[in-house]
């Protein structure tokens, strides 16, 4: 099983848009796809029409009084599983702190799944935090959605070195340039760029479209209400390209 982040420091740079539809892609793949939206605002499960009931509580997590399969739930898509946020994952890091090895744990917890999925996709919340910490640890890949602004290329550059003092493969870091509007030159000229904090990011670009925008109305990945549309067409497009990247 490969374990891949989505990951940023700002929020409303696509993240949870990019986990859902490249869990969604994956299986539609073949792949056996499970999605945790560790996000305490929940819009992954939102958009996947998850039972908020069904949400793990962070204290009983890592105490261990409750095993994190038994919070997984199926999606209404195939091969497509989801463990759904609870607000309760907002004092993740204080409960972290009691653990005698905090940045092991999300590994601990996550190991079992190999046996039954192929792909785990981590929708991460936008904060430099001990659960951060551990999700470095646990994570093959670091997806890192960025506007094509200064202040998003800020917040990279930041998580590059958050990344590097928890000794995490710059390599498998993957910055995604999302919500691009080429109409704006500071967009199209950091879309032409090649500057060094953008090293190693992938080819596709998300673009703002109306479409991708839709996915709150409609609950549904993209290519489910506009298969033939530009969002649609970028999302596999990017699926493509860390499939093979990551040989999956």
């Amino acid at each position: 099983m490969q374990t891949w982040a989505v990951y940023s420091l700002k929020g409303g740079v696509g993240k949870t848009t990019t986990a859902v539809n490249l869990a969604w892609e994956a299986a539609r793949a073949g792949h056996y796809v499970l999605l945790w939206d560790l996000d305490p605002q929940a819009a992954a499960s939102w958009y996947l029409r998850a039972d908020a009931d069904d949400a793990p509580r962070a204290k009983k997590l890592l105490k261990g009084k409750a095993p994190l399969g038994r919070f997984v739930s199926h999606t209404a898509y195939d091969r497509l599983d989801v463990i759904t946020a609870h607000s309760s994952m907002r004092h993740m890091d204080r409960l972290l702190d009691g653990d005698s090895k905090p940045d092991r744990v999300l590994r601990r917890m996550i190991e079992p799944f190999g046996e039954d999925y192929s792909l785990l996709l981590l929708d991460c919340p936008p904060s430099m935090s001990r659960l951060a910490e551990s999700i470095l640890k646990a994570a093959d890949l670091m997806i890192v959605p960025t506007v094509p602004t200064t202040l998003s290329l800020r917040a990279l550059e930041q998580v590059r070195a958050f990344a590097e003092r928890n000794d995490f493969d710059p390599g498998a870091i993957r910055p995604l340039l999302s919500l691009a509007d080429r109409r704006k030159n500071l967009h199209k000229q950091i879309l032409e760029t090649d500057a060094p904090v953008l090293d190693n990011r992938l080819s596709v670009f998300i673009s703002y479209t109306s479409d991708v925008e839709r996915m709150g109305e409609q609950q549904a990945p993209v290519s489910c209400f506009a298969p033939r549309s530009a969002g649609a067409r970028q999302f596999q497009a990017l699926w493509r390209e860390l499939s093979k990247r990551q040989n999956l």
